[in-house]
């Protein structure tokens, strides 16, 4: 899936491999830290759900990966608007998330058209998390935490 990153089926081989947090995550923003691994911990309860082991439905997961993603978005989008040196920081990475929030709709909708699997939910969150992270905000939140280069002049 992704070079390096830890994967694993914690003992049961029919589970298939899911990311596991590992330091090479870290922004070296410890509220951002935290928040990923809330979202990892999210994909790791969705195998759960699949074992109904969580009696949760596919629907109350969906919505409760909304509900901590839209919180998620709204501080980290928040802490670029207050590092970025430029507007356009702020708006290329909110529109990242735009994208998520719409591909959760496409996923909402099959859902109510029964036409949605646990597993499509679980490759889904599981490749844009890890990707979104390694490739999105890992290089923006390292350069916006570089000191400001002074003025020319």
């Amino acid at each position: 899936m992704h070079e390096g990153l830890t994967m694993t089926a914690h003992g049961n081989p029919d589970a298939g491999a899911y990311p596991v947090w590992d330091a090479r995550l870290e922004t070296g923003v410890a509220t951002l830290d935290l928040q990923h691994r809330v979202l990892f911990e999210m994909v790791r309860r969705t195998r759960e759900a699949g074992a109904g082991a969580l009696g949760l439905s596919l629907g109350d997961l969906l919505q409760q990966l909304r509900a901590y993603a839209d919180y998620h978005f709204r501080y980290e989008e928040d802490w670029i608007r207050r590092h970025a040196r430029h507007a356009l920081d702020d708006f290329s990475h909110a529109h990242l998330h735009a994208e998520f929030a719409q591909q959760l709709d496409q996923l909402e909708a099959r859902l109510q058209q029964g036409a949605l699997e646990l597993m499509a939910v679980r490759d889904f969150l599981q490749d844009w998390l890890v990707t979104h992270i390694l490739r999105q905000d890992l290089p923006m939140v390292r350069a916006l935490l570089l000191p400001t280069p002074p003025a020319p002049g």
